[in-house]
């Protein structure tokens, strides 16, 4: 195995980071819209970010890549929650606005990944798909839009 290049490792490493901020951030979210549906979805948001961590973390090890770490992250999170826009309507719009870029950044690591990362980097991408399924149907007042979250939740990387 060759090392892959500092852009991509610079790369997976911020968006390791980024996803355990991310869990804190909806978890934080959760808390905050305490309406049962909302909270439910938001809590849903915090597990896929997780799942989505723990499924790249083997490439944080074999790369030897160190996160900043957890405490931090998760302040950072809290910290993100706490200045998101304060009704629903408007976080819906935010995450309507901005979730489409991740996607295309998560497309765009698998991109310059080596072949022995990908099943674990399109399980990363997997997980903004799951996202923007939910707001796909969320936008549609479809009652259980958190379904994408949920199949995603029960998936694995595929073996390398």
């Amino acid at each position: 195995m060759t090392r892959p290049d500092q852009t991509y490792l610079d790369t997976l490493l911020l968006y390791y980071e980024e996803e355990i901020e991310g869990e804190a951030y909806f978890a934080e979210l959760a808390r905050i819209f305490s309406a049962p549906e909302q909270s439910k979805r938001l809590t849903l948001l915090a597990e896929v970010e997780r799942h989505a961590a723990q499924g790249v973390a083997p490439l944080i090890a074999r790369y030897g890549l160190t996160p900043r770490s957890d405490a931090i992250l998760t302040q950072s999170g809290h910290g993100q929650a706490q200045r998101a826009p304060a009704t629903w309507a408007s976080l819906l719009d935010e995450m309507n606005r901005t979730y489409p870029g991740y996607l295309a950044a998560f497309e765009a690591l698998e991109a310059i990944g080596p072949a022995e990362d990908q099943a674990r980097l399109r399980f990363l991408t997997q997980h903004e798909v799951a996202a923007l399924d939910y707001l796909a149907l969320e936008n549609e007042g479809v009652a259980d839009s958190y379904a994408p979250l949920e199949r995603y939740l029960a998936s694995a990387p595929a073996p390398a």
